[in-house]
């Protein structure tokens, strides 16, 4: 189960990217004490970064598991993953769902630990976290403080030895997939995914890999426990297994733990289960797909199936034509169709090994109402600059530009965090050999022209897939597990000919003209954000870095603070509009600023207008002046209709995102200013012209102060030079003010109830002890672990109400607050409200009942957390960055929570749940969204009034 919360943006680009992912989440426990011998393998060197000062050492254990072992003296945690090699592709045809299923029952409890919640239990209150997923592979994996590290291990291994698969867990876990299921079944991703593999007959890849309580259940022939059981043994075999360790310890210390946890792991030497049927594509051949989704995307798709070939994984063939495809370079595809008005953005998605022995390569081409028109045109004029490619693409000097790229990136690799990086290993270790596992996505050995003819002789008519999305096709079949409509029909040889007429003059990308050329390395040394600049409106700060002061990269923060620019949901519109526009129009720089190092993007979204750059410094300047002068142009009759059109479908297409995030946005629009409601967005959106949003853009720029923060590899004179470059013909000098918000009140209990079209309801609750301080809040970290634990166990594990059931703190402002998050298919909206009340109730029990060495455990692993150094640049500046714009000039928020947290006593952690969660001086806010598929009778709890209006809400901030 991923422990994060959610964070939306309510104007995003999500509309420009249909969600291929597909992680499937659950989650743990380990084994018996053995010391065998391990062989090591090979004399095989691992290819690292220059950057990585980390050991890495592989070795065979006796019973064939393969074990890569990192020590990292600097780690603070320590992490495992383990990845098996079987997935959804194996999933038996009487019991769709299986290996998903299994991934869930495995955490069930083992042998020699047989509390169902005792893994997580331990995890969380030892400063960790744990998660897994099952796609084509199922992967397995925790993080936890160093001292705990070997008793993780031994609980987790345990998993993999002797679980329980008991069958008094089965219909809870049944309930848990069921309501996964649940929350995916609206979403356009999953719902193409399961077409896409549908398309492809009797492949093994056509079949439902989440699972849900009919594809999950007893059937003549078929017993779901026994096929369970079955399922274990028939597939998890140490011989199939991949394990990664990332700890401080010495290597021969970790090859002990591996020995001792793993060696006895049961080897069946099975062979690979990996699908290798063949696909006859001439009884495919090309063909049309009509899909209505549940958004209002507009897309069509070119869905070439290719061969799996990630033994290419060194000469990047997918890679090399993706750069090509997708560039708004002068002259492509992509940038002819864009300036016509026809397309928003083209992007290309491929995954060789998708379906196991085939893949993916899609070329999604994202149109305007224009475009929409002009469907069949568009289609042939990629598949002209494809054969455009084969003529003149595969060219030597684009092999030159992406591999610079990805040396650049790859000879300053940052550090991630272990967790993340245990799974990104142990998944890499089933595909690429041994000593490229942490190279691989950035390893280019050479130009491999014949590996990318052979893919570009696939991309062809026979293995094409043409789909045309909107909610407008005419489509009649519904699809069975996902919410959609479809129809198929074959492409004509007319078609076929009518693509080979030329449309227009094509030509392929130029060379990217940001390519950094410089590393050399110039941090200030200031130690915390120092002022350098204030006149005339314009303010800049800089600092250099603690950790990374030999890295050529930095963070640049750029605020054109106007805080009265939200005021109105029109105002809202036209700030979001204009950022979209901004990111539609100029793709081509953002994509050659990416390829360079580089990157882009709005943020901040509760302030005024944000922006980061990120990257390599050598280019950045140039870069701050493009940015500049692009956000001060005028904006076009074109432009306004194409940013308006697929802003209106973004916010038409909200209610189809996933409905706890929903819920999770709901609480952030309540509490903040600047924000408004669905309805008020869409209202204020027929009611904005062209001459308006220019208008406001010029006045906002006018009006703003313009701050920036620099930090990294900049000299003082860089900084002056990029804010100044900023400046525009007029800025304003104002106080910094803070965006206006809720400001709670002792007893204040809001509720907003809003009606939703999905089956299921959720709810956000949050309480808040009203200017609690740092005290408070260290409190809030402190309990957040356990808080969430509990809350997990007992509603999702216990009681199955949901799949996402989520709790943490959640700091606002000088206020000190938790917060609590679920989606159930289960329970009706009055329902739902009424059980987190009583949890609320229970829980005190629990708090009441710590000891002062569980109390001491919690806090340790918060301390362990905030003193952890960071582990890349971004981390770095994270603290920084928020004081800055909260415009907390000490820059010691981080240190003082770190001091509360110090000196919290376990009587001061119950006081404090015990008045924000139960007392008069608490406030409370939930946010519920009432689904289709229950009672909609509802009856507030006692002491909440009802939000009608959140704008007049807003208006008493």
């Amino acid at each position: 189960m991923n422990k994060k919360l959610f964070r939306l943006k309510a104007v995003s680009l999500a509309l420009l990217a249909a969600s291929s992912s597909a992680w499937l989440l659950s989650g743990c426990s380990s084994a018996p004490t053995q010391t065998v011998a391990a062989e090591q393998l090979a004399a095989q060197s691992i290819i690292t970064s220059p950057n990585d000062a980390r050991q890495y050492q592989t070795i065979t254990l006796p019973n064939q598991l393969q074990v890569l072992l990192v020590s990292d003296p600097s780690a603070e945690k320590s992490s495992a993953a383990l990845s098996v090699d079987v997935g959804w592709l194996n999933d038996p045809k009487e019991q769709q769902g299986l290996a998903h299923f299994l991934e869930h029952m495995l955490f069930m409890g083992t042998e020699r630990f047989p509390d169902p919640d005792g893994y997580h239990t331990f995890i969380s209150q030892n400063g960790g976290s744990s998660n897994a997923f099952t796609n084509q592979l199922t992967n397995y994996a925790f993080e936890i403080n160093n001292s705990h590290f070997d008793e993780a291990l031994d609980r987790f291994s345990d998993f993999f030895k002797s679980p329980l698969l008991l069958p008094d867990y089965i219909e809870k876990e049944r309930h848990a997939v069921h309501s996964e299921w649940s929350m995916m079944r609206t979403m356009d991703g999953w719902a193409m995914l399961a077409l896409g593999a549908k398309l492809l007959g009797d492949h093994p890849s056509n079949q439902f890999w989440v699972g849900n309580l009919d594809t999950l259940s007893d059937k003549e022939g078929s017993k779901l426990h026994d096929e369970l059981l079955a399922f274990y043994q028939n597939y998890y075999s140490a011989n199939r297994m991949q394990l990664v360790l990332i700890s401080p310890q010495p290597l021969p210390e970790m090859q002990l733990l591996a020995q001792r946890f793993f060696a006895d792991i049961e080897n069946k030497d099975l062979a690979s289960p990996r699908p290798d049927r063949c696909i006859n594509f001439e009884q495919h051949g090309p063909r049309l797909v009509h899909f209505v989704p549940s958004s209002e995307m507009q897309l069509v798709r070119l869905g070439f199936t290719i061969k799996n070939n990630l033994e290419h994984f060194a000469s990047k063939p997918n890679e090399f034509l993706a750069h090509l495809i997708r560039s708004e370079m002068p002259g492509t595809p992509a940038q002819q169709l864009k300036a016509m008005g026809l397309v928003d953005v083209v992007s290309v998605d491929y995954d060789p090994k998708f379906y196991g022995n085939y893949g993916h390569f899609n070329i999604d081409i994202h149109l305007t109402a224009a475009g929409m028109q002009q469907r069949d045109a568009i289609a042939a004029i990629f598949m002209q600059y494809l054969e455009l490619i084969r003529q003149q693409g595969v060219d030597e000097r684009y092999y030159q530009e992406i591999r610079t790229s990805l040396q650049n990136q790859f000879n300053f690799l940052e550090k991630r965090d272990g967790f993340g990086y245990a799974l990104q290993l142990s998944d890499a270790m089933q595909y690429y050999p041994v000593a490229s596992v942490v190279s691989a996505p950035f390893q280019y050995d050479g130009f491999d022209a014949e590996a990318i003819d052979t893919l570009l002789a696939q991309l062809v008519p026979d293995r094409l897939t043409v789909w045309h999305i909107s909610q407008q096709e005419p489509a009649e079949q519904e699809l069975t597990f996902f919410d959609g409509r479809y129809s198929v029909q074959p492409i004509g040889e007319e078609q076929l000919q009518a693509w080979q007429q030329p449309l227009l003059p094509l030509n392929l990308p130029a060379l990217n003209r940001f390519q950094p050329e410089s590393f050399a390395v110039q941090h200030s040394e200031y130690s915390q954000p120092t002022q350098v600049l204030n006149e005339g409106g314009v303010e800049a700060w800089l600092m250099g870095s603690a950790h990374f002061s030999d890295q050529p990269r930095g963070h640049l923060l750029m605020q054109w603070h106007q805080p009265t620019a939200k005021t109105t949901a029109q105002e809202a519109v036209m700030h979001g509009l204009w950022q979209l526009i901004f990111m539609i129009n100029n793709q081509a720089l953002l994509q050659e600023a990416s390829a360079a190092g580089m990157q882009l993007q709005p943020e901040g979204e509760e302030y005024d207008l944000v922006w980061r750059l990120a990257g390599f410094t050598d280019k950045q300047p140039e870069l701050v002046q493009e940015i500049g002068r692009l956000l001060a142009s005028e904006v076009n009759a074109q432009q306004f209709a194409q940013g308006m059109d697929l802003l209106q479908r973004q916010l038409r297409s909200f209610e189809q995102q996933m409905q706890v995030r929903q819920a999770s946005e709901g609480m952030r629009t309540t509490m903040l200013g600047g924000r408004f409601e669905l309805s008020a967005m869409l209202e204020a959106s027929n009611q904005i012209s062209l001459e308006q949003l220019n208008a406001y853009i010029q006045q906002t720029l006018a009006a703003s102060q313009l701050r920036v923060l620099a930090q990294g590899n900049y000299s003082q004179a860089d900084v002056i030079a990029m804010a100044q470059s900023l400046r525009g013909s007029q800025q304003t000098e104002r106080a910094y003010q803070i965006s206006p918000r809720w400001q709670p009140k002792a007893g204040e209990r809001l509720l907003v109830l809003r009606s939703n079209p999905q089956d299921d309801s959720s709810l956000a609750r949050t309480q808040l002890l009203p200017n609690a301080g740092v005290s408070g809040q260290a409190a809030a970290k402190v309990l957040s672990g356990h808080l969430h634990q509990a809350f997990f166990n007992q509603l999702r594990t216990e009681e199955g109400l949901g799949y996402v059931v989520q709790a943490g703190e959640l700091p606002f402002n000088d206020h000190a607050g938790l917060a609590f998050y679920i989606q159930s298919p289960v329970l009706s909206a009055e329902q739902l409200q009424q059980r987190v009340d009583r949890f609320l109730q229970e829980y005190s029990e629990q708090v009441a009942a710590l000891t002062e060495e569980e109390f001491n455990r919690l806090k340790e692993a918060q301390l362990l957390e905030l003193r952890r150094a960071p582990n890349n640049l971004t981390e770095e500046f994270a603290s920084m960055r928020l004081d800055w714009l909260r415009n907390r000039m000490g820059f010691d928020s981080k240190a003082r929570l770190t001091a509360a947290v110090e000196a919290l006593t376990l009587p001061e952690l119950q006081q404090f749940y015990q008045q924000v969660a139960l007392s008069e001086q608490a406030a409370a806010l939930q946010v519920i969204l009432q689904g289709q598929a229950q009672d909609q009778a509802f009856r507030p709890l006692p002491g909440f009034k009802a939000l009608t209006d959140l704008t007049e809400f807003h208006q008493n901030f």
